[in-house]
């Protein structure tokens, strides 16, 4: 899929999945999402490790964005959820994306 179609339908998904959430007392909670995808065809691999490691690291440039974010070779050298975090966008104080 060319990306540009594809940022089309990741921008639709976020903006579905940021839907306002109103709780028993009457308050409204913003619930933002982010979402992080990775493509075959922009990353040149069907390996799924660095598709899912990719991916994941486009999510936390989304969760700075605002945005979906697709995954970019560069994407593919930054450390997986499953392993180290230090030096991850987000990850340096509470309170902020990690």
């Amino acid at each position: 899929m060319p990306t540009a179609p594809l940022e089309q339908r990741l921008a639709q998904l976020v903006r579905r999945l940021h839907t306002p959430v109103v709780l028993e007392d009457g308050r409204t909670v913003d619930v933002p999402a982010s979402v992080g995808a990775a493509t075959t065809d922009v990353l040149g691999t069907r390996d799924l490790t660095m598709l899912q490691r990719a991916a994941d690291a486009a999510l936390y440039d989304g969760k700075h964005s605002g945005r979906a974010a697709i995954a970019s070779p560069a994407n593919t050298t930054v450390p997986s959820i499953n392993g180290p975090r230090a030096g991850r966008p987000g990850t340096a104080a509470w309170g902020r994306a990690a």
